[in-house]
C-alpha cells in the first residue's frame, strides 16, 4: 500500500509517500509544493494542480492529511483552510481515502511525544525509515510523519481488528473508508 502524507500550508505544502507492507514500512519519496504566484487564488491553483500530478505519477492508494491548527491568528488559519480545502478536492478527485490526523497524534505516534519539535520529529521520520540523512525541508518531513502515523494507526487496526472490535478502531475504520 503506498501512503501519501500531506502537510498543508498555502506557501510550502510538503508531501511524503511511504509504502506500507507486512508491517513495515519503506520510504519512497517527499518534497514541497511552494507556489511562486503573488495572488493567493492563484496560488491555490497552483497547490492544486502540482497536487494533482504527483498524486497521478505515483498513483498511492491512500492519502492522510494533517488537521488544520488554529492559533491566534484568524487569517492564517483561514488561509490555511483554504489550502487544506483544495489538497482534500485533488485527493478526492483521484479517488482516495482521506485521514486525519491532529498534529499531537502525529508527534506522539511518531516520536512518543505530542510537544515535540519539527526537528525531534525530522530526526526520528529518518531513523523510522533508516534514512541516512533527514527528510528536507522541514514540510516534507512532516508530511513523511503523518504517512507514518497512517501507517502506525493502520497497523494497528490490522493487529487488533480481529475478533471484537474497539470504538477507536470503528472511529479509524470509517476514516479509512472511501465515500
Amino acid at each position: 500500500m503506498l501512503v501519501l502524507g500531506i502537510d498543508p500550508s498555502s506557501t510550502s505544502t510538503g508531501y511524503g509517500f511511504v509504502e506500507y507492507s507486512k508491517r513495515k514500512v519503506r520510504y519512497v519519496d517527499c518534497g514541497c509544493i511552494r507556489p511562486k504566484e503573488d495572488a493567493f487564488e492563484d496560488r491555490l491553483v497552483f497547490i492544486f494542480d502540482e497536487m494533482t500530478r504527483i498524486i497521478g505519477e505515483y498513483a498511492p492508494d491512500e492519502g492522510a492529511i494533517e488537521t488544520t491548527f488554529f492559533g491566534k491568528d484568524a487569517t492564517a488559519a483561514a488561509k490555511l483552510g483554504q489550502a487544506r480545502g483544495v489538497l482534500l478536492i485533488a485527493m478526492r478527485k483521484a479517488g482516495l481515502s482521506i485521514a486525519h490526523y491532529e498534529p499531537t497524534m502525529i508527534k506522539r505516534s511518531v516520536i512518543g511525544n505530542g510537544q515535540a519539535t519539527k526537528q525531534q520529529v525530522q530526526f526520528m521520520v529518518a531513523r523510522r525509515l533508516g534514512l541516512e540523512e533527514v527528510p528536507k525541508p522541514l514540510d516534507a518531513s512532516d508530511a513523511l510523519a503523518i504517512a507514518l502515523c497512517h501507517t502506525q494507526q493502520f497497523g494497528r487496526v490490522l493487529c487488533e481488528g480481529r475478533g471484537q472490535r474497539k470504538p477507536e478502531i470503528e472511529a479509524l475504520l470509517s476514516r479509512m473508508v472511501r465515500r
